[in-house]
């Protein structure tokens, strides 16, 4: 841990989308400068290709390359970036790592299921407080972490289950028919973990969906990542968003949602639903929202 101020960017290269939190930090705090997130889509259609695309590798370095004239100009001492789960599935992950640390001299980490949780939760922790009894929910592009305090201890699950696999497999038409929506839920159900753990404990979301679920919740205009964080949504309105989300085409939630990124209206449902299901299957009353997540945890397990 440094004793003096240090200025460092985390950036984190997800299955749906890409992003960066520059941040100072001293003591074990952090203090958010500049926070900035870009839909690339890197896990699309990898669960039949096995391969990261050209498509998606080209959105990506494209964000990299406004990312780190970011970087340049906030004069950053460190960067650490962490890759999830469609580099941890592809094929050509490797080669695609090798490309990015070529081409902006970093270093990447790429990280399992199980440590994305505790990263997360290092981050989700430090803006709570220090709670007990509490279950993170990290809906992800192709994987979901469950992250759990049991007997003083930071307990992370993941299941290969995520907003991008999805869609991929069961919302190829929005809205989908019903046939696909029971099937989605079927195969969630069986994903999910069996764990009585989880029952009556206090639930946070974090990621892009629950962000977004949040939106939709306070009615926003515009996304405003201040008014979200902390924000708590019970199981009924979770549930009537999801019943009314499930109705609509893709164009339909770009045009009624305001405050969400459109890029994010494709893989809204299939998020919207594993949401819901969660919620369901562990008894939940209500889910408090949090922006801090992994790019938080990444910056306080370094320093």
């Amino acid at each position: 841990m440094e004793n003096r101020l240090v200025k460092v960017a985390s950036i984190d290269l997800g299955s749906n989308s890409t992003r960066l939190l520059i941040a100072d930090t001293i003591d074990g705090k952090i203090f958010s400068i500049h926070k900035e997130h870009h839909v690339t889509r890197m896990g699309d259609n990898l669960t039949n290709s096995k391969n990261i695309s050209k498509e998606s590798i080209k959105r990506v370095l494209k964000v990299l390359n406004r990312f780190f004239k970011t970087i340049n100009i906030n004069r950053v001492e460190n960067i650490h970036i962490v890759g999830t789960a469609a580099l941890r599935d592809a094929d050509n992950s490797e080669e695609i790592i090798k490309q990015i640390q070529k081409k902006f001299d970093v270093e990447v980490e790429i990280v399992s299921g199980e440590e994305e949780g505790v990263i997360t939760s290092l981050g989700v922790l430090h803006s709570l407080g220090n709670i007990r009894n509490f279950l993170i929910v990290d809906i992800g592009g192709r994987s979901t972490e469950f992250i759990y305090d049991k007997n003083n201890k930071i307990i992370s699950k993941s299941i290969e289950i995520g907003v991008v696999s999805l869609s991929e497999l069961f919302f190829n038409e929005l809205p989908p028919t019903n046939i696909s929506t029971e099937r989605a839920v079927d195969v969630i159900n069986v994903k999910l973990p069996e764990l009585s753990d989880f029952e009556n404990r206090s639930i946070i979301g974090v990621a892009g969906t629950f962000t977004s679920l949040a939106s939709i919740f306070l009615k926003q205009d515009r996304f405003n990542e201040g008014e979200i964080h902390l924000t708590e949504i019970s199981d009924k309105n979770v549930f009537e968003i999801n019943n009314l989300i499930m109705q609509m085409t893709e164009a339909q939630i770009i045009t009624k949602f305001k405050g969400i990124d459109p890029k994010r209206a494709k893989t809204l449902q299939a998020g919207i639903l594993l949401a819901n299901q969660i919620i369901s299957k562990y008894n939940v009353n209500s889910i408090k929202v949090s922006n801090s997540d992994i790019l938080e945890g990444l910056i306080l397990k370094k320093y």
